[in-house]
């Protein structure tokens, strides 16, 4: 227990994404009534401060939360009110250290939604890891509904993305909170292009000199700057070749959807929007810029397994490695490395050194089959549990709203029928009206849904965890850096690229937690709780030279 001497006082935090700024059911407003009403007006303790943030999860850098967190560890509250769990953080790794860290200085963290947890306890601990699981599954399940949407869309000869240069996205209100979506070309911008093609299908000019052209004509690209200009420091003459060159290389221009992410390619789907060129244009365009040397390749010589995932920690921080090619005496050698300069220089790590320690790390977090059905049955129960707690009451509540909801739809009516209102209040009235109708539908919904879809996700969890290396063995490249992806949110690595940390993803991390549990006691190390023992060891023996044949029957 923490010798911080502590003033008794609630505190709240509350927080909105980009994404939330908009629903009703996320906003401050909200989660600061839910926080009131189910643990504030009950309580004799005195409410200190409020701290919010409006910014994603997915990053700890945000202003109030940082105060929170040393507020908290200089004593000034005893009590922390969240709306859900997942409002520390968009995932598991973060909402544990936070509350780790909250409970270890003696704070009582308290939930609006699960009003009766107390994560100070062993049990009510570990229903919060349960909780914070959850949550992040609800935002996969949402990423994965966008994605299928966009995907939805470009197939049908829509852009749900940024328009390019030239192009500006437009939107209508059709009811509420829904909007009609689509790109059409910019006035401003769109003749430059149109002239730039015409330059390029002459045939006679390079990029150079089309960039020398557009500038001379009045013409600037997207940020206001000329395609053409006079460095200021060397005097020599610059250009937005290769702006020009990735803008020529585009199909949209062509009035073609292409997506890498989706797989659609050129000429497979015709885009809604104006196109510029025709595709033969398009085409005749792209082979002049071969013909004249101007084509350039795009490919990346080097695949980098752990690109996005690795960090190295240096003297106490940490530092997001990128994969880097330098080249030198006819050879190039494949770095992940560092924007930062710890020390004064790039940290550099040859990327075969760590990627030849993944086989080791997976053998580390495997689960051993035995304990398979064990863990199963404790998963099921507290799954289980988690989903039916006060579950009928809030059902019962919402039903009870519905009804007054149901209610107030017929007062609006009657004061528009009276003359009390006019039709253009009585308008927004119903606006709001359908809103908070939705927001209790979806609420009511989510309540009712069964446990099984949890339980579902943690069974093929835990089988993809049974056999990790074997499947990792048999993977392609791009293959096992998905599959590292699913399951890493972090890997770090020491400033000579040996492993010596990693977080999980959910579930995984509440399953790993289980396996412990069940398993040889675990002593993490560097304040992570999601190494254990056996993992640690792992990396102990980790060495770019190791290789691994599968288990027989693989």
């Amino acid at each position: 227990m923490s010798d911080i001497v502590i003033s008794p006082g609630w505190a709240s935090y509350l927080r909105v994404s980009d994404e939330d700024k908009q629903t009703p059911e996320r906003s401050f407003a909200f989660q600061r009534k839910h926080i009131q009403d189910s643990l504030l007006a009950s309580s004799n303790v005195e409410f200190k401060r409020e701290y919010c943030d409006m910014l994603t999860g997915t990053s700890p850098n945000r202003a109030d939360y940082q105060q929170m967190l040393s507020d908290a560890q200089a004593g000034k509250f005893s009590h922390l009110g969240l709306y859900r769990a997942d409002r520390f953080g968009r995932n598991a790794v973060e909402g544990l250290q936070a509350a780790t860290k909250l409970i270890s200085w003696g704070i009582k963290v308290r939930v609006a939604n699960m009003p009766t947890l107390q994560p100070e306890t062993p049990d009510g601990f570990f229903m919060f890891l349960l909780q914070m699981g959850l949550a992040q599954r609800e935002v996969d399940v949402l990423r994965e509904r966008t994605r299928d949407g966009m995907e939805a869309k470009m197939r049908m000869g829509g852009w749900p993305n940024k328009a390019p240069f030239g192009y500006v996205n437009k939107e209508k209100l059709v009811s509420s909170n829904k909007y009609d979506r689509w790109v059409e070309q910019d006035p401003n911008s769109i003749q430059a292009l149109k002239e730039a093609w015409d330059l390029l299908l002459t045939g006679r000019y390079t990029l150079d000199q089309i960039c020398e052209e557009l500038t001379q004509r009045g013409y600037t690209t997207y940020s206001g700057r000329p395609w053409a200009w006079n460095d200021p420091k060397t005097s020599r003459r610059e250009y937005a070749a290769n702006r020009l060159h990735k803008i020529l290389h585009n199909p949209f221009y062509a009035g073609w959807v292409t997506s890498k992410r989706f797989g659609i390619v050129a000429g497979e789907v015709r885009g809604s929007w104006e196109a510029i060129i025709t595709p033969n244009q398009f085409q005749r365009g792209v082979d002049i810029l071969r013909k004249n040397g101007s084509e350039k390749s795009y490919e990346r010589k080097n695949f980098y397994l752990l690109r996005g995932l690795l960090w190295a920690e240096v003297g106490g921080e940490r530092y997001k490695l990128h994969g880097s090619t330098p080249s030198g005496r006819s050879q190039s050698y494949s770095y992940y490395i560092t924007h930062a300069k710890p020390g004064g220089t790039s940290l550099h790590i040859p990327s075969k050194l760590v990627d030849g320690q993944m086989v080791d790390l997976l053998q580390g977090i495997e689960i051993d089959a035995d304990l398979i059905p064990e863990i199963r049955k404790v998963y099921v129960q507290e799954v289980q549990q988690f989903t039916n707690q006060d579950r009928d009451k809030q059902v019962a509540d919402m039903r009870q709203r519905l009804a007054q909801l149901k209610e107030e739809e017929a007062r609006l009516g009657r004061l528009l029928i009276t003359g009390k209102i006019t039709e253009e209040v009585y308008d927004q009235l119903r606006l709001e009206w359908q809103e908070k109708l939705r927001n209790v539908e979806l609420g009511l919904a989510e309540l009712e849904r069964d446990a099984k879809v949890h339980l579902d996700d943690l069974d093929l969890a835990i089988g993809l965890l049974r056999e990790l290396v074997d499947y990792y063995f048999w993977l392609e490249d791009k293959q096992k850096s998905t599959l590292l992806q699913i399951l890493f949110k972090r890997l770090i690595v020491d400033e000579k690229g040996r492993l010596v940390d990693y977080e999980l993803n959910s579930p995984f991390v509440y399953l790993r937690s289980l396996a412990d549990r069940f398993g040889p006691p675990s002593e993490p190390s560097g304040g992570s709780v999601h190494i254990r023992e056996g993992a640690q060891a792992a990396l102990r023996r980790c060495s770019p030279t190791h290789s691994y044949a599968p288990r027989s029957g693989a």
